[in-house]
C-alpha cells in the first residue's frame, strides 16, 4: 500500500503521534474534543507550523498510514517533522515522541543526489519527488532509501506539508553492486584471454628475433675488451633480452593456463640486476637510492617473474617524477608473529622478504588508489601506458603466494611494498647502508 494513497483532502486535524498506539489513540481523542470545543480559537493556539500540516490528515488514514511496512512521516514546508509512523520507528530506531519536532534532514543526515532547492523546486512544480537517499539511523548506519515526496496542499490549494515515504533499499544496491562488479571481472576477464590468444600468435616470432639479438650481442661481447663500459654494455643488452625469451616463454605459458616454475630465487640478486637497466632509463633530476643486502634473501619463485615487478614498480615511479626526485628501492627480511592488515591483503605469521619501491613523485588520490590494480586502468596519457603494468605485478605477486601493500598521498609520493614468503632463516640480511647509484644522461621512462 502506497502511504499517498490515503491522504485526505478534507480539513481534518491530524494529532501528534506519540510512541505507542494508545497514546496516538489518546493524543487524537483530546486533540478533537479540544477542536470541538473551542473552535477557531483553539486553531489560534495551535503552532502555525503543526496547525499547517494537521490539516492534511484525517483520525482515519492516521490509523491506515500507521500500518504500512515503509517509513512514513509528514514534515512541515520548513522540514520539521509533526508525524511520525510505526514503520519509520522500526527502520531508523526513534520514537515518534523523539523524532517529532526535529527538522528531518537534520536527523537523518541526509546525502541528496542533487542541490535540495533543485529537489524542492521539482517537488513544487510537479507536487512531487522521488529519487534515491541516503540516510544514516540510530546506531548510525548509513542507510539508501528510495524516497518519495508528495505535497499536501489546503483547501486554497496552497503548500502546506510534504509526506514522505521511504524504503530501504540498502540491500538490494549492495546486491546490485556485486552483480556489477562481477560483470565487470567478466569482461575484463575476456579481454585478457582475448590478449592471451594474441600474444600467444606472437610469442614464437619474438622468440626468433631474440635469438638474433642474443647472438649480436654475444659477438659484441666477445670482442669488446675485459674492464670496459663496452663490454659492460654488452653484458647487459645480453641480460635484457635472455629476460625478454623467458618473458615470452611465460607469456605461453599462461596463455596454456598454466602454472610458472618455482624454484629458489634470490630476491637481492634478481633486483640488483634489474636496477642495472632501471638506470639507463633515469634522467639527471632522478636519483635512484638502493639498499640491497649483501647475502641472498630467498623465496620460492621465478627470477623472471620479479624481474617484471621491479621494471613496472620503478617505471610507473620515474613517470611519477616529471619534474624529478629520487627513487628508493630497499629490500629487507621481516618476521610476522601475529596476523598484520595491509591495503592490499592480510599477511599471516612467518617469514617474508619485503621489496619496497617509494618515489617522490605526484602521489595519489584514494579514488585512484582502488583502482590501480584493475587491468586497463590508467592514469598515463593517451599512448602512453596500457593499464596492464600494475595488474601485472598484482597477478604475479599473488601467484607467489605474497601481499602488496600500497601508501600514497596526492603531492607526497608513493611507496609499494611487495611481501613474499621466504625460503630458510632470515639471517642472511645483512646490514647495508643505502648507495646513491650512478645513472645515464638520457631518459627513456619505462611503459608497462
Amino acid at each position: 500500500m502506497n502511504a499517498t494513497d490515503v491522504i485526505a483532502t478534507g480539513p481534518a486535524l491530524m494529532p501528534a503521534a506519540g510512541s505507542t498506539a494508545e497514546n496516538r489513540s489518546a493524543s487524537w481523542q483530546r486533540f478533537s474534543r479540544g477542536i470541538e470545543l473551542a473552535g477557531s480559537q483553539a486553531l489560534r493556539l495551535l503552532d502555525k507550523e503543526r496547525g499547517r500540516t494537521s490539516r492534511a490528515l484525517s483520525a482515519a488514514n492516521f490509523n491506515l498510514l500507521d500500518q504500512t511496512h515503509d517509513a512514513v512521516c509528514a514534515r512541515s514546508m520548513s522540514g520539521v517533522i509533526e508525524y511520525w509512523s510505526r514503520g519509520a520507528e522500526k527502520l531508523y530506531g526513534w520514537t515518534a515522541d523523539e523524532a517529532v519536532g526535529r527538522v528531518s534532514h537534520a536527523l537523518f543526515k541526509t546525502v541528496f543526489p542533487a542541490p535540495l532547492d533543485h529537489i524542492e523546486a521539482e517537488l513544487l512544480r510537479m507536487g512531487y519527488w522521488e529519487g534515491e537517499l541516503v540516510h544514516v539511523l540510530k546506531d548510525g548506519t548509513r542507510v539508501t532509501v528510495a524516497s518519495r515526496w508528495s505535497v499536501l496542499r489546503c483547501e486554497a490549494s496552497r503548500p502546506i506539508a510534504i509526506l514522505e515515504t521511504n524504503k530501504d533499499i540498502t540491500d538490494r544496491k549492495r546486491v546490485e553492486a556485486e552483480r556489477a562488479e562481477l560483470e565487470n571481472r567478466l569482461r575484463q576477464a575476456e579481454k585478457l584471454e582475448s590478449i592471451g590468444r594474441f600474444a600467444s600468435g606472437i610469442a614464437h616470432d619474438f622468440n626468433n628475433v631474440l635469438g638474433g639479438i642474443l647472438g649480436y650481442c654475444e659477438m659484441l661481447f666477445d670482442d669488446a675488451p675485459e674492464n670496459t663500459p663496452r663490454r659492460r654494455y654488452a653484458q647487459n643488452a645480453m641480460t635484457a633480452a635472455a629476460r625478454g625469451r623467458d618473458m615470452a616463454k611465460q607469456i605461453l605459458t599462461y596463455a596454456r593456463g598454466q602454472c610458472g616454475k618455482r624454484s629458489p630465487t634470490d630476491v637481492c640478486g634478481t633486483v640488483a640486476e634489474a636496477l642495472e637497466l632501471v638506470r639507463s632509463s633515469l634522467s639527471g633530476s632522478v636519483a635512484l637510492y638502493a639498499a640491497i643486502p649483501d647475502r641472498p634473501i630467498v623465496v620460492m619463485g621465478d627470477a623472471t617473474q620479479l624481474h617484471q615487478v621491479v621494471m613496472n614498480l620503478c617505471g610507473n615511479s620515474i613517470h611519477a617524477m616529471t619534474a624529478g626526485g629520487s627513487l628508493q628501492v630497499a629490500i629487507t627480511p621481516l618476521t610476522l608473529d601475529a596476523d598484520r592488515a595491509v591495503s592490499h591483503g592480510i599477511l599471516r605469521p612467518g617469514q617474508y622478504a619485503c621489496l619496497s619501491v617509494e618515489d617522490s613523485g605526484c602521489g595519489m588520490d584514494q579514488a585512484t588508489l582502488a583502482r590501480i590494480f584493475e587491468p586497463f586502468f590508467t592514469t598515463k596519457e593517451p599512448g602512453r601506458g596500457t593499464g596492464l603494468g600494475l595488474a601485472l605485478v598484482r597477478a604475479i605477486v599473488a601467484d607467489l603466494g605474497g601481499v602488496i601493500d600500497v601508501k600514497s598521498m596526492p603531492g607526497k609520493g608513493s611507496t609499494f611494498s611487495i611481501y613474499i614468503p621466504m625460503v630458510g632463516a632470515p639471517n642472511a640480511f645483512s646490514d647495508c647502508r643505502p648507495a646513491l647509484l650512478p645513472h645515464a644522461r638520457t631518459q627513456n621512462v619505462i611503459g608497462e
